[in-house]
């Protein structure tokens, strides 16, 4: 077996059939991977479409995509490293006008998160990187060791909601007053000095992800695919976003309730103030994975998948 092979035997893709019953409305279609990973949720997508519908995979870590072999897929393909914040511009070098499916799974893939020279998880020691894109400037380490207090709080409460934020942020300032921090055994400790043992866990995770989030504009990014994405997508064409947290959902869930609105024309309303749908809600709710995959898959148990329509009335 490969180390591609192997890989993609590690490698799970959350929600796989509801994503493939939910997403594709054109089987000749264009359809986005904007997180392409280790490529699990595109190669089924591909045993779902056409041989004439066309793949796009894209992907910030060129490691991950170099584990993809093409033939594993009967469509044509572009693989593309990038932020999929770009998606208008990638779009735009292949000639390609419109897509019929978009699918944003804002999951780490397994391949970075066992990676100790990520940084991304605090069960293992190594540089406190947390970059999606490693020719970012920005990494965990210079969030640390250059945000003020009150910015690192600010970061820790809202992206990861730890009533903490405070105390946790002081023990950052005061331990790099005394050394430069560069590892994520140092940015653990910070937090466990400053929570009780009975939270410690939680509390890590939240820091933890707090700080990717700002190292990669997680948030920012994602508000900029979604206005893309009404862009790019033809009529009936569909976007299916999986999410992990609460923040992210929230964005997502805004997003789609405020452009799935119908305001009806009354008498005397201007033109500028009567508001038509621009996206069908195909989930009226998120849809969450079975019992029997949050077993065998324990990654897919904060997951919730949530899938719009564009309508006629959305215009480029």
């Amino acid at each position: 077996m490969t180390t591609a092979d192997r890989l993609q035997f590690r490698h799970t893709p959350v929600m796989v059939n509801e994503v493939c019953a939910l997403l594709i409305n054109n089987r000749s279609g264009v359809y986005v991977d904007g997180t392409f990973g280790l490529g699990g949720h595109s190669k089924a997508l591909s045993s779902q479409l056409n041989s004439d519908a066309t793949l796009i995979g894209i992907d910030q870590d060129d490691t991950t995509l170099a584990q993809f072999s093409p033939s594993l897929v009967q469509q044509n393909l572009h693989l593309v490293c990038t932020n999929f914040e770009n998606l208008d511009q990638v779009l735009s070098d292949l000639n390609i006008p419109q897509v019929h499916g978009i699918l944003l799974d804002l999951g780490l893939n397994s391949f970075s998160l066992d990676d100790p020279e990520r940084g991304f998880a605090f069960s293992l020691q190594g540089p406190l990187d947390m970059r999606f894109d490693r020719s970012n400037e920005i990494s965990a380490e210079t969030v640390l060791n250059s945000y003020s207090q009150e910015k690192l709080a600010e970061i820790i409460y809202r992206y990861g909601e730890e009533r903490n934020s405070r105390r946790i942020a002081r023990r950052i300032v005061e331990m790099r007053t005394e050394k430069r921090l560069t590892q994520t055994d140092e940015l653990k400790l910070a937090v466990i000095k400053s929570i009780g043992p009975r939270f410690q866990n939680k509390s890590l995770a939240r820091v933890f992800q707090a700080i990717r989030i700002e190292v990669n504009r997680e948030l920012d990014v994602l508000s900029i695919i979604l206005n893309t994405a009404l862009q790019v997508l033809a009529p009936a064409g569909r976007l299916a976003v999986i999410s992990y947290h609460s923040l992210e959902d929230r964005i997502v869930k805004t997003h789609f309730r405020e452009l799935a609105l119908d305001i009806p024309e009354q008498p005397g309303m201007r033109k500028d103030e009567i508001k038509i749908p621009l996206l069908k809600r195909i989930t009226s709710k998120p849809v969450i994975a079975s019992q029997s995959e949050m077993l065998a898959n324990p990654r897919s148990r904060s997951a919730k998948l949530r899938v719009a329509e564009r309508t006629e009335h959305a215009i480029n």
